[in-house]
C-alpha cells in the first residue's frame, strides 16, 4: 500500500522539477542562434505583442486585445536559415540539407 502512494508522488515531483527550469521562448531562440531572440522579440513588440512560443522554424506573438480576447500571430523564419545540425528552414519546416558530391562539394538549399 505504501509503495502505491510513494510512486505517484515521486512522478509528480519529477515532472514539476523539469517544468520549473523551462526556457523562455527568447532563450530557446538564442540557443538556436545568438541574436535571434532579440530579433523576433522586436518583431513581436513592434505590433504591441509579446513573444509567446518558439520552435525550430517558427515563432508566435501573442497580444491581449482586452475583454479576454487574445490574438496569436505565427511567423516562419526565412527559408535557408539554419535550424539544427546540418538542417535548414524550408517553408516553415526544419529539413536536412542536401549535399551533392561531384567534382566539388555543393549544397542544394531550398532558399535558392
Amino acid at each position: 500500500m505504501i509503495r502505491m502512494v510513494i510512486l505517484p508522488i515521486s512522478v509528480v515531483l519529477l515532472a514539476a522539477s523539469g517544468y520549473l527550469h523551462a526556457e523562455t521562448p527568447e532563450q530557446e531562440a538564442e540557443r538556436c542562434s545568438p541574436g535571434l531572440g532579440a530579433i523576433i522579440r522586436t518583431v513581436c513588440s513592434s505590433s504591441k505583442s509579446r513573444l509567446s512560443s518558439f520552435s525550430d522554424c517558427s515563432y508566435t506573438c501573442e497580444k491581449n486585445e482586452g475583454n479576454g480576447k487574445i490574438t496569436r500571430t505565427s511567423y516562419y523564419l526565412p527559408s535557408g536559415w539554419p535550424c539544427g545540425k546540418c538542417m535548414e528552414c524550408c517553408g516553415g519546416t526544419c529539413k536536412h540539407i542536401q549535399f551533392e558530391i561531384k567534382n566539388r562539394l555543393t549544397l542544394k538549399s531550398c532558399a535558392n
